[in-house]
C-alpha cells in the first residue's frame, strides 16, 4: 500500500499496528517508505558530483589549477612579505582582451614587482578561483577595482592632497570637506564613523549610500545632498580609501589608515575681516544652509536670521541644536570659541539686503516655499531634513477650520517653539503679515479666515485620574505604535506616516502648550495627519491621564498661556 495513502486510511498491519490519519496507536516503530533512503543517497551523490565538477572545471575562466603552474608573486614592502597568485592569470600584471594580453600600464614610481596587485586592485590575492579572487560577493569591500575606481587606493597610503592620477579622489575629498560631511561622520558624532568605511563597503555601495541615504536604513537622518552622479563617484573614491587596515601593513599605511580630515580653516585674523557670507561659507555653514546667493539646499535660509532670532537663541543653537529643536540633525560644528563668536556676530547682523517684496506671492516664495513648498503641501525643498513636518496648507481646510485665527497669526508672529518655524514679527509688519495669510487661505487652503467649524466640548478634568502604571499601559497599547514607547515619535509604524508622529519628548514645544490644547489633540485628532480622534474610545479619565502622560514625557508643567 502506498505510504502516503496510509496516512489517510485505516490499515491493519501484520503486527496489529493501527494507522489513523497522522496518528500512531502502537508504540512499535513505523516503517519508512522504501524509496526514501535510495532517493537521499542519490541526492547526496549528485551534490558531491556537482561540487567535484565545480572544482575541476568551474569558475576559473579557463585556468586549470591542476595542470597549469600557479604563479606566486612574492615581494617585501617595507619588511612585510606578501604572496599573491594574481599573475597566474595576469602575467606581469597584464590583462587579456580579444587581441591578446595587454601589458600593465606604467605606474612609476610604483611597479608591479614592488607593490603587487591587491595593494591597488584589491581582490583576494591567494585565491585560485576567479570569482573569489576578484572579490567575494556581499557588500563589495574586496571587489576588484579597475579603471577610475583605482583612484580609491591612492589615499590609503598618500595623504589627501593633489596627486597625479588621483584627481577624482582628490575632488571627492574636497567635496567631503565642502559639504561638511566630517561634521557628522568623523568620530561618529551624528552618523557612522567613516574612517574605516572602505573596509566594509565597495565603491558602488558607497555611491548608493551617498545618492539615496534612506535606501538603507529607511529611517536615516542623513539628507540627500544635491550631488551629481560624477560627484558622488568622486566622493566614493575618497571614502573607499578610508580603511581599517591597508592590505600591506606598513608603517606608512598604518599611519594613513582611518586618517581624519580635520577642518583646515583660515587664520582667525583673516576670518575676522570676512563678509558674513564668505565667513559662513568658510566655516561650511553653507554646505547645508542658504545665505544670499550661496545655497546648500539642505537647511533653512540664514540670510535674514538676525531679524528673527535673538543672539541668545542663536548662541544656544550653535552650541547644541537639539536644545532648541529636539531631533534637529544639525551637528555641533567643531569651532573654537573665537571662530564661534565671529559666526554668531555674522548671524546676529544678518538682515534683508533690500526691501521685502510687496506682492504677497513673491513674499511667500521668498520666505515660506523653502519649507512649505510652492504648492503649499508642506513638502518643500528642505522638508525631509527638518525635525518637524511643515504644516500643509493645500488640502488641509478641515485643520484650519478647527483653529482660531488668533492662533494662526501668533504662529507666524512668534514662531513655534521646538520647531524650525521662526518668528516673523521682527521681519514683517502687520500689513505684510495679513496679506501673506490672506494669500495662504485663498490660494492654498481654499476658505476664508473667518470660516470655522463648531468643535465638540471637551470633558472637564476629573478629580481622580489613572495611576501612572495604568496610564503607561494605556499609552503603550494605544499610542506607542506611532509615538514609540519612549514617546520620541519613532514607533514601529512611524515611517508609514507623513507627517511623522509628534515627538512627545519635545520640551520647548509642549512647554508652550496649555493642557486644553493637548487634550483637544487627543480628543479630536489632527486633520491632515495620521492622528485619530479618541473622543469615543476613551473616557474623560483616560483622556486626561494621557495629557498627564505627555507632560511626564516632555518634562513640562501645565500652562494656560495661549500658544500656537
Amino acid at each position: 500500500m502506498n505510504w502516503f495513502l496510509a496516512q489517510f486510511m485505516i490499515i491493519e498491519g501484520a503486527d496489529n499496528t493501527i494507522l489513523t490519519p497522522g496518528v500512531m496507536t502502537n508504540t512499535s516503530p513505523s516503517q519508512e517508505p522504501r524509496w526514501l533512503t535510495p532517493l537521499l543517497l542519490l541526492a547526496a551523490l549528485a551534490a558531491c558530483a556537482a561540487s567535484l565538477a565545480a572544482l575541476l572545471w568551474g569558475g576559473n575562466g579557463g585556468f586549470d589549477h591542476h595542470t597549469a603552474q600557479v604563479a606566486d608573486l612574492s615581494f617585501n614592502l617595507n619588511g612585510q612579505p606578501v604572496r599573491e597568485h594574481c599573475t597566474s592569470c595576469h602575467p606581469q600584471g597584464s590583462r587579456s582582451n580579444d587581441e591578446g594580453p595587454e601589458p600593465h600600464p606604467d605606474i612609476a614610481p610604483h611597479s608591479v614587482e614592488t607593490l603587487g596587485c591587491t595593494a591597488c586592485h584589491l581582490g583576494e590575492g591567494m585565491a585560485v578561483d576567479r570569482e573569489i579572487s576578484h572579490g567575494l560577493p556581499g557588500l563589495g569591500a574586496r571587489t576588484v577595482l579597475k579603471g577610475a575606481e583605482l583612484q580609491s587606493s591612492c589615499f590609503t597610503c598618500h595623504d589627501p592632497a593633489p596627486l597625479p592620477g588621483a584627481e577624482k579622489a582628490w575632488k571627492g575629498y574636497q567635496l567631503y570637506r565642502e559639504k561638511a560631511c566630517d561634521a557628522c561622520h568623523d568620530g561618529g558624532r551624528l552618523g557612522p564613523d567613516l574612517g574605516r568605511v572602505g573596509s566594509t563597503l565597495g565603491v558602488r555601495n558607497i555611491i548608493e549610500a551617498i545618492r539615496d541615504p534612506k535606501l538603507d536604513p529607511p529611517n536615516s537622518i542623513m539628507p540627500r545632498y544635491p550631488l551629481s552622479r560624477s560627484q558622488a563617484k568622486a566622493m566614493s573614491y575618497y571614502l573607499k580609501s578610508r580603511v581599517a587596515e591597508p592590505f600591506h601593513k606598513t608603517p606608512m599605511m598604518l599611519a594613513a589608515a582611518g586618517a581624519k580630515t580635520a577642518p583646515r580653516l583660515k587664520e582667525q585674523s583673516a576670518l575676522a575681516v570676512m563678509p558674513a557670507g564668505e565667513l559662513l561659507n568658510e566655516v561650511r555653514c553653507l554646505a547645508c544652509h542658504q545665505f544670499g546667493d550661496i545655497d546648500g539646499r539642505i537647511a533653512p535660509d540664514l540670510s535674514t536670521i538676525g531679524a528673527m532670532r535673538s543672539r541668545k537663541y542663536l548662541e544656544v543653537f550653535l552650541t547644541n541644536p537639539s536644545a532648541k529643536v529636539p531631533g534637529a540633525i544639525m551637528p555641533q560644528m567643531p569651532l573654537d570659541s573665537v571662530t564661534r563668536k565671529l559666526v554668531l556676530d555674522s548671524l546676529v547682523q544678518a538682515r534683508p539686503q533690500k526691501s521685502l517684496p510687496a506682492d504677497p506671492k513673491h513674499l511667500f516664495m521668498q520666505l515660506c516655499q523653502r519649507c512649505h513648498a510652492a504648492e503649499g503641501n508642506g513638502q518643500g525643498l528642505i522638508q525631509p531634513n527638518l525635525a518637524n513636518f511643515p504644516r500643509a496648507f493645500t488640502g488641509n481646510r478641515r485643520f484650519f477650520q478647527s483653529i482660531d485665527d488668533l492662533r494662526v497669526v501668533r504662529s507666524v508672529k512668534k514662531g513655534i517653539a521646538g520647531t524650525s518655524m521662526p518668528p516673523y514679527e521682527g521681519l514683517l509688519d502687520d500689513q505684510q503679515l495679513e496679506s501673506l495669510l490672506d494669500l495662504i487661505y485663498s490660494a492654498f487652503i481654499g476658505s476664508s479666515r473667518q470660516e470655522k467649524r463648531l468643535l465638540p466640548q471637551l470633558p472637564i478634568r476629573p478629580q481622580v485620574l489613572l495611576e501612572e502604571e495604568s496610564a503607561e499601559v494605556l499609552f503603550i497599547d494605544q499610542c506607542a505604535l506611532c509615538h514609540g514607547v519612549a514617546g520620541t515619535g519613532k514607533g514601529p509604524e512611524s515611517l508609514s506616516h507623513l507627517p511623522r508622529p509628534r515627538n512627545l519628548t519635545n520640551h520647548p514645544y509642549f512647554g508652550n502648550l496649555a493642557d486644553q490644547r493637548i487634550l483637544r489633540t487627543i480628543h479630536d485628532g489632527v486633520p491632515g495627519t495620521a492622528m485619530p480622534a479618541f473622543a469615543r474610545q476613551f473616557s474623560a479619565v483616560e483622556l486626561w491621564s494621557l495629557v498627564d502622560k505627555v507632560r511626564r514625557l516632555s518634562h513640562t508643567q501645565p500652562t494656560e498661556r495661549l500658544s500656537p
